[in-house]
């Protein structure tokens, strides 16, 4: 290919990495002589070249019950073919047993890094710093953890969505929150910004109405169960001064206790307002369609992406920790009425 195209092995070893050295138009014709003469890269030996796998380790440390994984994946891996990579997806579905397992197999695979939901254990990826095995964490981090992270500013978040009821009249307001996201930062920083926001517009924090939701048993469980499992929040909206609206800690978790509030015989918006978080298509299907705080979701997997690929490449060194924090928006549906 050098000969044909009447430059240096090093130009067209370059030039298929898609290195940006090289010119254009003296790429895009080296990549023409590849086509032609059907050349394919042997990836194995590339490896044991460059110390590189060119492939990405992407965990899952989430729930797979909606899209927001999908939509994350569909920013992130565009991204990472423009780049010569591909990704590996390990599903872990918050068990850090799991998680840890899929690590140190990827890890014998090579793999030049990991995208990273992670399952609320940080020790995992104390190791991997350990070891300068770049990771970039996405939608939430380790407070504990100085690391490379995308997330959404979800205080910024909370305190929009909290300010949007008030300003529809409802001073009675509950936050509910998934119990197995207790002390996740990405939902203690929406709770935050809940606080924040009732605080500036004179309304007393009421600690009865901060209520956990158990939806962990989602694939498992029926609308009576349901019920059964989440009395707090029962109790919280049928005793005496109930709260006039929720702003729920996410979607898929605002989805089950639609179910809840609904098997209760109470009216979303007409009885009840309900507020979510994220954006994903499960608000816009459900009845009334939902509003919600919409988050930046494929923007936060091309973004991460992209910093661990440049962490990987030397662009950026390890020690320089990229923390980016990119803006969600309110998209207002049906699920929330004005108090007249």
């Amino acid at each position: 290919m050098a000969k044909i195209a009447g430059v240096s092995k090093m130009s067209v070893s370059l030039a298929l990495r898609g290195d940006s050295s090289i010119r254009e138009s003296t790429s895009n014709h080296i990549k023409e002589i590849a086509n032609k003469l059907g050349y394919t890269p042997n990836r194995i030996a590339q490896g044991l070249t460059t110390g590189r796998s060119h492939n990405i380790g992407l965990i899952i440390g989430g729930y797979l019950h909606d899209d927001y994984q999908n939509l994350f994946i569909k920013g992130a891996i565009p991204y990472a073919l423009e780049r010569g990579y591909t990704i590996s997806i390990g599903p872990a579905e918050c068990d850090p047993v799991i998680e840890k397992s899929l690590i140190n197999k990827y890890n014998n695979m090579m793999v030049d890094g990991y995208l990273a939901f992670h399952c609320n254990n940080s020790s995992t990826y104390k190791e991997l710093q350990k070891k300068n095995i770049p990771f970039v964490l996405y939608t939430k981090y380790f407070p504990d953890l100085d690391t490379d992270y995308v997330i959404c500013n979800d205080f910024t978040g909370g305190y929009n969505m909290t300010k949007h009821i008030i300003d529809a009249g409802h001073n009675r307001i509950a936050f509910v929150y998934d119990t197995h996201l207790k002390e996740s930062s990405e939902v203690v920083t929406r709770k935050n910004g809940y606080i924040k926001a009732l605080k500036d517009h004179g309304i007393e924090i009421d600690e009865k109405l901060i209520v956990p939701f158990n939806n962990q048993n989602y694939n498992k469980t029926n609308n009576d169960s349901l019920v059964k499992e989440n009395q707090e929040l029962v109790e919280c909206i049928t005793k005496d001064n109930p709260p006039t609206a929720l702003f729920v800690c996410n979607d898929i978790t605002a989805s089950f206790v639609y179910i809840v509030v609904k098997k209760l015989g109470i009216k979303i918006p007409q009885q009840i307002s309900i507020g979510g978080y994220e954006g994903v298509y499960l608000g816009s299907i459900i009845d009334p369609p939902l509003t919600t705080i919409s988050t930046p979701i494929e923007e936060i997997g091309r973004r991460a992406c992209e910093v661990l690929i440049d962490k990987i490449e030397g662009k950026v060194p390890l020690s320089e920790k990229m923390k980016i924090k990119l803006e969600p928006s309110l998209l207002i549906k049906e699920s929330i009425s004005k108090i007249k």
